[in-house]
């Protein structure tokens, strides 16, 4: 990886210029998610602190009134008769339609209007008699925030670019971008290199033909948006261009010798091949700025993909902290064989991977750390290298995975609830079926500590993780009892990246930030039960509330009551180098790889998503027949389909293709929403752990290392095919008999389909 020496203040060059627009942009988007959250919670201490104040802040924005609060009504009238007097005698059809003035009807208008302006008056005397200077002040603050919530709300689009761009350069320059092997020799560098230059200038001529089409539309009158964005396009595509050239010519000075043409083309990223075969394929429809059109709907998506920004920030977070090593700390005393140690850590890593957004971002988070203990426990490295894929896979379908939530927001015929409540099902048989099927692959007896030995060393073990559940309990808290948001898919974005930040202010800053933590949760639980005695709480809700405090407390007494050092001071897995020391130098690594992450998902996604344009208008879809012969045929062309899509596609390129497209094919043959969706997302999954792409099995090779990787590998004679390729076979026999039990079990039972996917009515959160 590619690091600069020019260092300023202690900084290299890279983080002034790329990492500290990261994160700021980062903490915009909390700002921005949070904004609506912190407006409406200002106005209600508003309302609380001074009655009437939807009133009382508008004083000084709205001028006196300049109505006459007493006029002269008899005087007036006899005017307005005049008036229309003289306006009937000029009129040739007055006598038509009547000729006589309503002085009745004046009158009355006139007294309603007299009613109206003291009104006005008597409003404005109120609020001038009861403004203070807390008003104004307070006044200030909330309209303030309302405003720049609502004008930076308008700009998430250029956050969105500026981000994608500055990363994408980051990225290029650390050579970070995902391919299917590392660059490594000249012919590896010259090959990915070029490819790379060819699809950046291709990208530079499409924004360049997009912003002229533009402003040939905008000059015919046509109202165009956003279009300030080119000029961010166009230079950023420039700048990725001339890093590319610069490469080219100045390339590392660490490439090996040698090296066959064959893998230097798999060192080409594939955000590379997609731009160029997309490309092409545009620009021999003459669409030649297509590729540049679907980044524009990209950008229609800003939130989502400023939402996956922030998880991939919580991911290189959760790395900088030890809590993936104290987790281990708890299972180690176990003992257990290799393959159940296996189905226990993929069992648990599921749900901090539906906490970190996509299967990906864990992988990179945690993926090290899992590998090694797996190879501590005696895993084989195949076995080892398949779980760590697998890691991320179980859950997707959890809450409150980001992919889950973009489902649900693309279209209106399945809710979040419906699909986290079948996904949880989903997500109990693909464990059992990791169980199953890894013990035929085993090489040893199962085995097991006995309870009495493990039983009391693994509680010894939870002790050091109290301090960190408490720092994450106190920002739940915080937003559920007063800024009244639940930690659910929705504000997941907002919260999680506070509850790390949390978790590194004890780790790194100081063991004694935990204490007011613990201050702060005691005075939110008596708050909360005085709530509960006053009466202020409904009814339903009093008996979660009182569990809650009491699971709060019971964490608070272990906290104090045990000894929560860590029983490992080493974390295994992860290099020293890559771990701040101080909470500072965590952020600062934390955000630096973060950027690296963001500028190569970014880009394969963007790019996804004009190969998903070119599949779309490739007319391939249409092809499918509206209607098939029954739902077995047209359920098992969609799960073939959704399988290839998968192995090409990043997850939410794909989802926002399959919406548009094969969703509606599904649904006329009768195969239900949230049937589909969840056959949908167990497909995917089958998909990044499949070769030739195999995204998961590539992100695994990046934090384990390509020499780990090597070093796997088992040559032919020495064991079966399946033992050689476990790596592989293991992952995709496990997804591929949840996939086909998946999407032909509930059809084979109308009982069972209505189980799996009956409506949910659960709404979770702390």
């Amino acid at each position: 990886m590619h690091k600069s020496t020019i260092t300023v203040a202690n900084r290299s060059a890279g983080e002034w210029l790329s990492s500290l627009p990261t994160i700021v942009i980062l903490l915009l988007t909390i700002f921005l998610a949070s904004g609506e959250i912190i407006h409406s919670q200002l106005l209600k201490i508003g309302e609380t602190s001074w009655q009437g104040y939807f009133e009382l802040r508008s004083a000084g924005l709205v001028s006196e009134p300049t109505c006459n609060r007493d006029p002269d009504i008899e005087s007036e009238v006899a005017r307005a008769v005049r008036e229309q007097t003289a306006a009937m005698a000029d009129d040739p059809l007055a006598g038509i339609f009547g000729s006589e003035v309503d002085e009745g009807a004046i009158r009355q208008s006139l007294e309603s209007s007299r009613e109206i302006c003291r009104e006005r008056w008597e409003s404005y005397q109120r609020v001038q008699e009861r403004v203070t200077p807390g008003v104004i002040a307070f006044r200030n603050l909330e309209t303030g925030v309302a405003a720049v919530v609502t004008g930076l709300g308008n700009y998430k689009r250029l956050l969105l670019c500026v981000l994608l761009l500055i990363c994408a350069a980051t990225t290029t320059l650390q050579r970070h971008h995902i391919s299917l092997r590392p660059v490594r020799t000249a012919k590896d560098h010259y090959v990915g290199t070029s490819a790379q230059l060819l699809a950046n200038l291709m990208l530079l001529m499409s924004a360049t033909v997009y912003r002229g089409q533009e402003q040939i539309s905008m000059d015919q009158g046509v109202q165009v948006h956003d279009f300030y964005l080119h000029v961010f396009w166009i230079m950023g595509f420039s700048l990725l261009s001339v890093i590319n050239l610069y490469q080219l010519i100045k390339p590392p000075k660490d490439l090996e010798q040698g090296g066959g043409w064959g893998h230097a083309f798999l060192t080409i990223p594939l955000y590379s091949f997609m731009c160029l075969s997309a490309g092409a394929q545009f620009m021999s429809q003459g669409y030649y700025h297509g590729i540049s059109v679907y980044l524009g709907m990209m950008m229609e998506l800003s939130t989502m993909f400023l939402n996956l920004a922030l998880y991939i920030w919580i991911g290189m977070m959760l790395k900088q902290t030890r809590m993936a090593q104290l987790a281990f700390d708890v299972l180690r005393p176990w003992n257990m064989s290799p393959e159940l140690m296996c189905f226990v850590v993929l069992a648990l890593a599921a749900f901090p991977t539906a906490f970190t957004g996509a299967s990906g971002i864990f992988i990179i988070a945690a993926g090290a750390v899992i590998y090694q203990e797996l190879i501590r426990a005696g895993a084989r490295k195949q076995l080892a290298l398949a779980a760590t894929a697998m890691s991320g896979s179980m859950g997707v379908v959890l809450r409150p995975c980001l992919l889950v939530v973009i489902i649900a927001a693309l279209n209106r015929s399945v809710t979040t609830n419906e699909l986290f409540d079948s996904g949880f099902k989903v997500y109990v048989l693909s464990i059992i079926l990791f169980f199953i099927v890894s013990q035929f692959f085993r090489t040893q007896p199962s085995r097991i500590a006995p309870f009495s030995e493990a039983v009391p060393k693994s509680i010894r073990a939870l002790a050091p993780l109290a301090p960190y559940a408490l720092m994450i309990i106190v920002v739940a808290v915080f937003f559920r009892d007063v800024l009244d948001r639940r930690t659910d898919e929705f504000s997941a974005p907002i919260i999680l990246p506070l509850m790390l930040i949390g978790v590194l202010l004890y780790e790194k800053l100081s063991k004694h930030v935990v204490h007011i933590a613990s201050l702060a949760l005691l005075a939110l639980i008596g708050i909360s039960f005085m709530r509960i005695f006053n009466g202020t709480v409904e009814e339903a809700d009093v008996t979660g509330l009182v569990v809650r405090n009491l699971l709060i407390l019971g964490i608070l007494a272990s906290n104090y009551l045990f000894d929560t050092k860590p029983l490992t001071e080493k974390v295994v897995g992860v290099n020293d180098s890559e771990i701040g020391k101080g909470m500072e130098s965590s952020l600062r690594l934390a955000t630096n790889e973060t950027t690296g992450h963001i500028g190569a998902l970014l880009m394969l996604m963007a790019l996804s998503v004009s190969t998903g344009g070119i599949i779309e208008r490739s007319g391939l879809m249409e092809m499918l027949p509206e209607t098939f012969a029954n739902i077995w045929i047209a359920t098992t062309i969609l799960v073939v389909t959704m399988v290839i899509i998968g192995m090409i596609m990043d997850p939410y390129g794909a989802v926002i293709l399959v919406n548009a497209t094969i969703a509606q094919v599904a649904f006329a043959n009768g195969i239900d929403p949230l049937h589909f969706w969840m056959i949908t997302l167990v497909a995917f999954e089958l998909g990044y752990l499949t070769p030739p792409v195999a995204l998961n099995h590539l992100l695994a090779r990046q934090v384990v290392g390509d020499d780990e990787v090597e070093s796997a590998k088992i040559p032919p004679g020495q064991a079966s095919f399946l033992r050689r390729h476990e790596k592989y076979a293991l992952p995709i026999i496990i997804m591929l008999s949840a996939l086909l039990i998946v999407s032909y079990a509930p059809l084979m039972s109308e009982d069972l389909h209505g189980w799996m996917f009956q409506k949910a009515t659960f709404s979770g959160g702390l």
